[in-house]
């Protein structure tokens, strides 16, 4: 068999050994042939991650020369740049703001001091309204608080018409015993001098008083946010009644002042 037939019979791999070069590779199935590993980026795309460890040493392509630029959302919902999107953004918080300041305005009314004075009238005419009996004079219409206008000495008295015990509250809670000139309690039965000196009763003092003055017009005012308390029990004696005594005090059907207008 000449040289070429034999090495025809032998293959390419044997004919690249005779002229010098390698084997192009083991044949399958001879013996001590090994495979070679798989190739780590054969199939491989470009990575998500440039810090992915599987990936290093992959050749990546250049990045994209294009440019990124930031594009308004459609999400659900009206836009952030719609002009009614942005009115209604500004009206809630005004609103808010309007409703707070509203509820603030009227406990300011409500509890300003200014409120609770109350401008009788002309004192000299208070007093000769007084003088018979006592009148009373309330802020409000209902009321309370109240008090009974009173003569005593020569000296104008504002007594709450409130007693000291819880249960004597209101503008009718203390009346008056036109008999005696005590004023008293049918609840409690307590019973208060003509100054309000407590005489008899559950109570620990006597009738509250309020703040009378005079303004520039000669005005009486009261001032119902400036209250004393009343004499302890036993600190000074009360004056004598005027009178018998009333088991009850009787309804009081003309207990407000009323000043004669000026003609």
């Amino acid at each position: 068999m000449s040289d070429d037939e034999q090495r025809f019979a032998r293959g390419d791999d044997a004919a690249a050994e005779d002229a010098g070069g390698e084997p192009a590779g083991p044949r399958p199935g001879e013996s001590g042939a090994q495979d070679l590993p798989p190739d780590p980026l054969e199939g491989a795309v470009e990575p998500v991650d440039a810090a992915d460890p599987r990936f290093t040493g992959f050749a990546r392509p250049p990045p994209s020369q294009r440019r990124r630029e930031l594009v308004t959302g459609r999400g659900p919902g009206g836009s952030s740049m719609d002009v009614r999107v942005r009115v209604v953004r500004l009206a809630i918080p005004a609103i808010a703001v309007a409703g707070i300041l509203s509820v603030a305005a009227v406990f300011w009314a409500a509890l300003s001091p200014e409120s609770t004075e109350l401008v009788v009238g002309d004192a000299d005419a208070v007093a000769r309204a007084v003088a018979d009996r006592p009148r009373r004079v309330c802020p409000g219409e209902q009321g309370p608080p109240c008090a009974w206008l009173t003569e005593v000495g020569g000296e104008l008295l504002a007594l709450n018409t409130s007693g000291p015990v819880g249960a004597e509250f209101g503008r009718q809670g203390v009346g008056w015993c036109p008999s005696s000139g005590y004023f008293g309690s049918n609840t409690t039965d307590s019973r208060y001098g003509p100054a309000g000196r407590l005489v008899t009763g559950p109570a620990r003092r006597g009738l509250d008083r309020y703040r009378l003055r005079r303004d520039e017009a000669g005005r009486l005012v009261v001032d119902f946010s400036r209250r004393t308390a009343g004499a302890r029990a036993g600190d000074s004696d009360p004056l004598p009644r005027a009178g018998p005594s009333c088991d009850e005090i009787p309804f009081d059907r003309e207990p407000d002042l009323e000043l004669p207008s000026r003609g």
